[in-house]
């Protein structure tokens, strides 16, 4: 139920029994004096978790989070039981609610709405919510985006990507690999749509872009690793790259004849543009690439095959290379998990992806339960080891506010705009504030690198920070700001404020009103900190709500410091 909205363009932001000046009274160095000695920020946490902060911490990695009563289930199930539930259900996905609505409203002025509406429905109301983290996790890794032209505003595209992932990534890699490989989407994106087979004669040979990046991005990364992670090294210490330009140029030939399905009757025709976007790419014989093509260490497709034997030999080929487990579970952990890893982590997940347990590679299920119940995964002693976690993206602290206080919309409609790079008309700078938005991608290499090293102490002790690449000075004010808007203004979620989205505070307020502040701040330790809240920041939230006399102005203050307080921003 919405409450009463607040006022913040005035200096009783916060409701008349405290203005600005109390607030910073409280939040600024009078206040941090007061609260704790400075070697209480940021401490260790001393005492074990409980069961439910380790369930809020468990939920924060593998989801977008949760509110109380999944954490008690969670908690009461156990971890692995719970898991093991959510990978079993069937996933729920964008494509039909994208057909559903372009068939009841066909003249809507902004289709591309349709897929938004279903992808934020999904995250933020499906059951299958596990698995929305992870596609959401895939979809930066194996990136299309709406950058491309085509894709910007074809709803049926990009929720049939989509779909592919959230139908494969509890599978096995390779049937992801060749699914990825074989969507309309990324053959726009990286130009193997309508890829064409050599002609000297012109000076034309087939586009290596696709190929490139499915080894480099995709599957087995720039140089050779160990099991481990770390680097091969020659004779004279330095990295061994996994291909070459030869090998690019051999793989782009793979890759040549895909075109799109014809609509209805019509016969195929290469090079067109039909709309079917949303089925798997057909190969048109003629204009694939004939003759061997010699791949990584000398392997050769041989002549005389079809152009799907061809793509499907080269896709087994490079799932078998050693390289994919421990470069692709690398990725894996550091969204979900931890941005340094340690070797040992990296080379259990890696084994996970060579056997299963039952002598099956790339099994996906596997992969992902290693990641999650690793012991560096859930050790508590990391907690206290300033090298372990990471920085929570943007967008993932964005989600795990609708997701902790049940982002409710009256038009049964999800949606939020916020694309990938700051725009410059005001209405996109407002809404722009995460950097980041899926599907909208700025390149291929997504929104961040994955070994992106701040300057000054990570650097200089080796360490990488990839979010920190899209944390900068525009977006930790603009952040702060729609934290702001989003809890002191009630303005989550909004299609350009036309379907507003806002948060449900009741229960918080009926805990504040029997428990008190300090109860309060408890509740949302768990929801928003996940076991990790220092004492000092603990007591500067339970101070700045301790003078206000009414419950809903006490809950939506604590709810917005403590959503950007600096445990709140970084996940251990």
């Amino acid at each position: 139920m919405r409450a009463r909205p607040i006022q913040t363009d005035t200096a009783e932001s916060f409701g008349p029994r405290l203005d600005r000046r109390d607030f910073f009274k409280w939040t600024g160095a009078a206040g941090l004096a007061a609260a704790a000695p400075a070697a209480a920020f940021g401490a260790p946490v001393g005492a074990p978790l409980t069961a439910r902060q380790r369930a809020a911490r468990f939920l924060a990695q593998c989801t977008f989070g949760g509110d109380l009563a999944l954490i008690d289930q969670v908690a009461a199930t156990g971890l692995e039981a719970w898991l093991d539930a959510q990978l079993a259900l069937p996933p729920s996905l964008v494509l039909p609610q994208v057909e559903m609505a372009f068939e009841a409203d066909p003249e809507y002025d902004d289709q591309f709405a349709y897929c938004d509406w279903a992808w934020w429905e999904n995250a933020l109301t499906a059951p299958d919510i596990v698995r929305h983290r992870l596609v959401y996790t895939l979809s930066q890794i194996f990136v299309i985006s709406r950058n491309e032209e085509t894709l910007f505003d074809s709803a049926f595209a990009v929720g049939a990507y989509h779909d592919v992932l959230a139908r494969h990534v509890f599978g096995n890699f390779r049937d992801l690999l060749l699914a990825v490989a074989l969507q309309p989407s990324m053959g726009v994106y990286l130009s193997h749509l309508n890829n064409r087979r050599s002609d000297p004669s012109i000076n034309r040979f087939p586009d290596e872009n696709f190929a490139r990046e499915l080894m480099q991005l995709f599957s087995i990364g720039l140089y050779l690793l160990n099991s481990d992670g770390t680097r091969k090294l020659d004779a004279q210490g330095q990295p061994i790259p996994t291909y070459g330009n030869a090998e690019i140029t051999e793989m782009a030939k793979i890759f040549t004849g895909l075109t799109l399905v014809p609509e209805g009757d019509l016969p195929v025709e290469f090079g067109m543009r039909w709309d079917t976007l949303h089925v798997p790419m057909m190969m048109y014989e003629p204009e694939h690439e004939p003759g061997p093509k010699t791949l990584l260490g000398g392997f050769v497709v041989p002549d005389g095959q079809t152009g799907m034997q061809d793509i499907t030999m080269a896709i087994d080929h490079l799932a078998q290379h050693p390289n994919v487990g421990p470069f692709i579970g690398t990725h894996f952990i550091k969204f979900l998990v931890t941005s340094n890893p340690s070797p040992a982590y990296v080379a259990r997940v890696a084994a996970a992806f060579d056997d299963n347990g039952s002598g099956v590679r790339g099994d996906l299920k596997a992969v992902w339960k290693a990641v999650l119940l690793d012991p560096e995964a859930r050790g508590e002693a990391n907690l206290s080891d300033p090298h372990f976690g990471k920085v929570r993206e943007p967008f993932v602290r964005w989600m795990q506010l609708g997701r902790a206080f049940h982002a409710t919309s009256a038009s049964g409609r999800f949606r939020h705009f916020g694309g990938a790079v700051p725009g410059d008309d005001e209405d996109t700078r407002e809404t722009n504030f995460m950097a980041q938005y899926p599907f909208f991608s700025p390149s291929v290499f997504n929104f961040f690198s994955p070994t992106h090293q701040p300057a000054g102490a990570l650097t200089q002790a080796g360490l990488v920070a990839p979010e920190m690449e899209i944390i900068h000075a525009y977006t930790s004010i603009a952040m702060i700001n729609a934290m702001d808007r989003a809890v002191l203004e009630e303005e989550y979620i909004s299609d350009l404020w036309d379907f507003p989205v806002w948060l449900d505070l009741d229960q918080e307020i009926e805990l504040v009103e029997t428990g008190g502040p300090v109860a309060l701040v408890d509740h949302l330790e768990l929801l928003l900190t996940h076991g990790t809240l220092s004492a000092g920041t603990r007591q500067i939230v339970i101070n700045a709500i301790l003078p206000i006399a009414e419950p809903f102005d006490q809950v939506t203050l604590a709810v917005y410091l403590m959503a950007i307080s600096p445990e709140a921003a970084v996940q251990r």
